[in-house]
């Protein structure tokens, strides 16, 4: 049966139901809500990428080309006095002369060092090159500030020590930037480093330290949560805080330190005044050279002659004749 409109009895016509349009002010609503959410996270993330990214490393790295060395090397293996396992080269000279380590800087290798071993090479001296923990070929996916890479140091030297061919034991060691510092901690702690080199130190962690406290944005530093030192920490092992070549640099007389700084060095955690301190805390026998430019860790490349008189001159004094 149909009605009078053609309907059938007791089927109502279907209501389709049109949906409202939501209004634009809440979708812009919703996005601004994402966006702080996603910024808040990203503030509150902040730390903890700076902190890996501050002392992690790539975990596959190139071999060093020892045939690009420009002097004969061989490949050495070693540990560290802690037990990390390290790799590096030897340029044996003479089986009587002395022997200097060269300690690279920031997540660097051995082959950064290639400069400093060719000139005290062809001065008559062994040279050891290797790289730190994290980096080149040694074991690690991080390195640690300077904390944990004195052992490496202390560990190279325990090496060439126990080397048959190599009679004189008698070593030094330069080090450049973080590795200039890592030197000095070394020789603070192990008696057989005779003389040091410490080219671009650091005198403490604080600079570093007072960084993380906030994130450059433009102009402005705005101030971030403060679990990033105690990451750090966590990830080295050891007390940044702690690690500081100011504090022990006068125990390492009667052996010699020398220091060298470019005085444009512009590097927020090597300032000249932190030569300054180590200069005036360091016991007899001392010396300091202040390049007139070079920047950070660029004096032997700006004024390569003088760097090179003024350091051999130094490790003649204190590690004896070539032979």
């Amino acid at each position: 049966m149909r009605d009078q409109r053609g309907n059938q009895r007791g089927i109502q016509p279907r209501q389709v139901r049109v949906p409202r349009a939501v209004a634009p002010q809440r979708w812009w609503k919703r996005a601004l809500v994402v966006a702080l959410a996603l910024l808040v996270l990203a503030w509150a993330s902040a730390p903890a990428v700076r902190a890996l990214t501050l002392v992690g490393t790539w975990p596959i790295r190139a071999a060093p080309d020892a045939s690009a060395a420009g002097l004969s090397v061989r490949d050495v293996r070693f540990t560290a006095s802690d037990g990390a396992r390290l790799a590096g080269w030897l340029a044996l000279r003479s089986p009587d002369a002395p022997t200097i380590i060269l300690v690279h800087g920031f997540k660097g290798s051995r082959a950064d060092m290639l400069p400093w071993a060719r000139y005290l090479f062809a001065a008559g001296y062994n040279v050891l090159l290797y790289d730190s923990r994290g980096c080149g070929q040694s074991d690690g996916w991080k390195i640690t500030l300077g904390s944990r890479e004195t052992d490496d140091l202390i560990g190279s030297t325990r090496y060439l020590a126990g080397l048959s061919d190599l009679r004189a034991k008698h070593f030094g060691a330069l080090g450049v930037s973080l590795g200039a510092g890592t030197a000095l901690l070394a020789a603070a702690r192990e008696r057989s480093l005779a003389a040091v080199v410490a080219d671009s130190a650091w005198a403490d962690e604080q600079p570093q330290l007072d960084r993380m406290g906030s994130i450059p944005i433009g102009p402005l530093a705005v101030p971030v949560l403060p679990y990033e030192p105690g990451l750090v920490n966590a990830l080295i092992g050891a007390d940044l805080s702690a690690t500081r070549p100011l504090a022990v640099v006068g125990s390492i007389a009667p052996r010699a330190v020398m220091l060298i700084h470019s005085a444009d060095d512009t590097n927020a955690t090597t300032p000249l005044a932190g030569e300054r301190a180590l200069y005036a805390a360091a016991g007899n026998p001392k010396a300091e050279w202040i390049a007139p430019s070079g920047g950070h860790a660029g004096a032997l490349s700006a004024h390569p002659d003088e760097y090179q008189r003024r350091t051999l001159d130094f490790f003649r004094a204190y590690l004896g004749p070539t032979g």
